[in-house]
């Protein structure tokens, strides 16, 4: 019971004393990290954009991408967030500043701020991927998590159902990449900034939302 309290947790789905899940509003923008998770994710991305497009000084910009990141790291730790997220946050910081600066400053490419995010939706669209070849679709995996364990594989309807709803996940993923990757190519950096933004946060919340809508049921037959 604790380990499914903590998985729904961390998913932001609520768990009421009746062991009903909820997934509303509230509890949707706890599991996108909140007002200041969002924020995290969103706003270094933008100032890191304008501020090359303004300047054109790389380092300039990735100076204050980066020391706005660390503000919101530290506001997540004195916030008493959990400190995983803030590790995953430090790493995703390191990550984008070497691949821009790789090369020393006055070799540097400023689209390369943006390399992380290709390898993390390169990464959530193989895995993702192979989960459904393998017939372990992740969707189903964290739905066992949180109810019946492993029986629903048992089911085929449940496991192509799961299945869809994965792909789902799948195509997001690989549609950020067919759109932002010509853009990276053609060396679009503020498109790709706004680009990123809107295919962020807002396109995932849409596929958590649908996603609840679809396996909500399975919560109920599972209760």
């Amino acid at each position: 019971m604790a380990e499914k309290q903590a998985s729904t947790n961390k998913l932001g789905i609520k768990r009421h004393e009746d062991g009903s899940l909820l997934l509303d509003g509230q509890s949707l923008l706890a599991s996108l990290g909140g007002v200041w998770g969002i924020a995290e994710a969103c706003i270094p991305g933008v100032v890191y954009a304008i501020s090359y497009t303004v300047t054109q000084n790389v380092l300039l910009s990735v100076v204050l991408a980066t020391a706005l990141s660390l503000v919101f790291i530290v506001g997540q730790i004195l916030r008493k967030r959990p400190l995983a997220q803030a590790i995953s946050g430090l790493f995703g910081i390191g990550l984008a500043t070497y691949l821009t600066l790789r090369n020393g400053v006055d070799a540097a490419q400023p689209r390369d701020y943006y390399l992380q995010g290709f390898l993390t939706n390169i990464i959530y669209f193989a895995v993702l991927g192979l989960s459904i070849l393998i017939r372990w679709p992740i969707v189903g995996v964290l739905i066992g998590m949180l109810s019946s364990g492993g029986s629903w594989r048992k089911d085929v309807h449940l496991r192509r159902k799961y299945s869809l709803i994965t792909l789902i996940w799948v195509a997001l993923f690989g549609f950020r990449l067919l759109v932002e990757v010509p853009l990276y190519l053609a060396n679009q950096v503020v498109a790709l900034g706004i680009t990123k933004l809107v295919m962020g946060i807002p396109l995932y919340a849409l596929c958590a939302w649908f996603t609840w809508l679809a396996v909500r049921q399975s919560f109920r037959e599972a209760k």
